[in-house]
């Protein structure tokens, strides 16, 4: 007889339903009872079981499911009241899907992972409710060991959670006796990715030595993939890693739980820059930096501006607001101070510093209403209510500044003497089709910190770096104090009409911790049509990256390096052709 076989709530708007019928029986849904027309109808898929069964998943509210009508081919309706009749999930799923063939449960975990895509609520529920039907269904391999008498290998070092659905696992795969065929990551909700054909590759000397095989025979076991689930996984424990080789055998290895902190995440990331050269092609491009870009975009979502606070009465009709991010070292600010106070210029000027270190927030709460008695420069504090990062804590600050002017400040940029606010000022409107000006930045030895920014390259070496035109030479150095266009100027003191700002897309966050952000801008600018220009009127000290821990820099200047060389190549090429070779021998 034809009918429902039993029902179950995956989740509080997925219903499974198992039903036996015919081949040539169709499978309707009628509203219940005094359902309006307007209201919304459930959504309806299912996946064939056998012969003669389905399972029917129905997604809506619980109320609209009404019933199940199945008519078989001579017209008589067999009426099945879903949701009456169900039962639990675990029951469920061991009475009509466990006993189901391998590929016919792959399918049924396939189409009920979709379920979270949907579910809006308690996901987290619903992904504990896949898990548990994943442990039914899914196929037991052997355990992968890790012996060096045992011909294959597999070892899970990481798995990082980009987003719900974006991971990146590195570890190492081995098989001395046939062709690594396929590898296989399923989530704890049972969603599957094939891995072979979208991973890298890379040397792990380790592994070789474990295996006892020498390096000559250019075996790569390290294994590095950026890969997308088809739906949401949220658990971080569950995952199975699977190794297929060409002799049909299979086995599976468990994965350490998945790492969710986005600076964890981000940080053992940067970590893999280093193996660019000696990886297969592509980690870089394919998988560092989707990975990164994702995180970076995730972590901007995540910040607010958590307490903005007024110290005195800035000017209402400042022609400048300076932007001042403070990250860690916020004695700098008394720094600054101290040397604003003796500048007139900066009284009219909006100044605005922005948190980002809010675990500092209090010290600096104290200190900023010592700084404003003692000194009275008005002053602005914007608490952000976590890291945010050099881009995003300066485009916060141009979101609240009211100048006409935007001047982006480092905390460690001590002026020289008064009047290098207005020099800039003054230099700025004195031209047209300006985009960003910079002064003469000087180490505290008076040689030349900055003079302008160009581009260089190595011969033999695929990216461009960032330069500074007679780094190193004393600040009277005559082809330094000359005010001149240059490609780029340094984001450490950079000036630039407020709307273009906001027009040019302010900084951009796909780099990490501060550096290329100020040369991304200005190569934006020279593509719209503007000149940026430096200009030797404006000196000022810079004690230039004191803020920023020497590991983490290194990292995230290599893979910015790498970010900017493959954003802006032909650009740079095409601005570098046109800058007299003079003016870069030196930097």
């Amino acid at each position: 007889a034809e009918g429902v076989l039993g029902a179950a709530w995956l989740a509080p708007s997925t219903l499974l339903v198992a039903v036996r019928c015919s081949p040539g029986t169709s499978v309707t849904l009628h509203p219940p009872p005094g359902q309006g027309d307007g209201a919304p109808s459930p959504a309806m898929g299912e996946v064939a079981l056998g012969s003669d069964s389905r399972l029917i998943v129905l997604t809506g509210a619980p109320e609209s499911m009404g019933t199940l009508v199945l008519k078989t081919g001579d017209g008589a309706p067999e009426d099945a009241a879903a949701a009456r009749t169900a039962s639990d999930l675990p029951t469920f799923v061991r009475n009509h899907l466990a006993g189901l063939p391998a590929s016919v449960r792959l399918e049924v975990m396939d189409r009920l992972t979709s379920a979270l895509a949907v579910e809006q609520e308690a996901p987290r529920e619903v992904a504990t409710a896949l898990h548990r039907v994943r442990e039914i269904l899914r196929e037991r391999l052997p355990y992968c060991e890790t012996k060096r008498t045992v011909p294959q290998g597999m070892y899970i070092d990481a798995l990082l959670a980009v987003d719900a659905r974006s991971f990146y696992v590195k570890g190492w795969m081995w098989d001395s006796e046939a062709r690594i065929r396929r590898i296989t990551a399923e989530s704890p909700e049972g969603s599957r990715v094939e891995l072979l054909d979208r991973g890298v590759w890379c040397p792990r000397a380790d592994i070789l030595e474990f295996y006892k095989v020498a390096s000559s025979e250019q075996r790569t076991p390290g294994f590095i993939s950026y890969f997308q689930t088809t739906a949401p996984s949220l658990l971080p424990e569950g995952w199975i890693f699977e190794l297929h080789n060409s002799r049909g055998g299979a086995w599976q290895r468990k994965a350490p739980a998945a790492t969710q902190d986005l600076l964890a995440v981000r940080n053992e990331i940067l970590g893999d820059v280093r193996l660019r050269d000696q990886a297969a092609d592509g980690l870089l491009q394919h998988h560092i930096y989707p990975a990164l870009t994702t995180l970076q975009e995730r972590h901007r979502a995540t910040i607010a501006v958590e307490a903005l606070e007024t110290y005195g009465q800035p000017a209402d009709d400042a022609a400048v607001s300076i932007v001042v991010p403070l990250y860690k070292r916020i004695d700098f600010v008394e720094q600054q101070m101290a040397q604003f106070a003796h500048d007139p210029e900066i009284r009219d000027a909006e100044l605005i510093y922005v948190l980002d270190s809010p675990e500092l927030a209090d010290r600096l709460r104290v200190q900023a209403r010592q700084l404003y008695r003692l000194y009275r420069i008005p002053f602005r504090v914007v608490t952000l209510n976590r890291n945010a990062g050099f881009s995003t804590a300066n485009n916060v600050g141009a979101s609240i500044a009211k100048g006409r002017l935007l001047l982006l400040l480092n905390s460690d940029v001590l002026p020289d003497r008064p009047g290098w606010l207005g020099s800039l000022v003054s230099f700025h409107d004195a031209r047209d089709g300006v985009g960003a000006v910079g002064p003469k930045l000087l180490y505290e030895d008076d040689s030349l910190q900055h003079a302008g920014m160009h581009f260089f390259r190595a011969a033999g070496e695929p990216e461009w770096e960032n330069m500074h035109y007679f780094k190193g030479l004393h600040r009277r150095l005559p082809a330094a104090n000359v005010a001149r266009p240059v490609p780029a100027v340094t984001g450490a003191c950079l000036l630039i009409d407020r709307a273009l700002y906001q027009d040019m897309g302010g900084l951009h966050g796909r780099y990490v911790q501060g550096d290329y952000e100020d040369s991304d801008l200005c190569l934006r600018l020279i593509e719209a049509g503007y000149e940026n220009w430096y200009t030797p009127e404006a000196e000022l000290y810079h004690l230039e990256g004191q803020s920023y821990p020497g590991s983490l820099r290194q990292r995230a200047q290599r893979y910015n390096r790498w970010v900017h060389t493959h954003l802006w190549n032909e650009t740079i090429e095409r601005v570098m052709a046109d800058v007299e070779p003079s003016g870069y021998s030196a930097a």
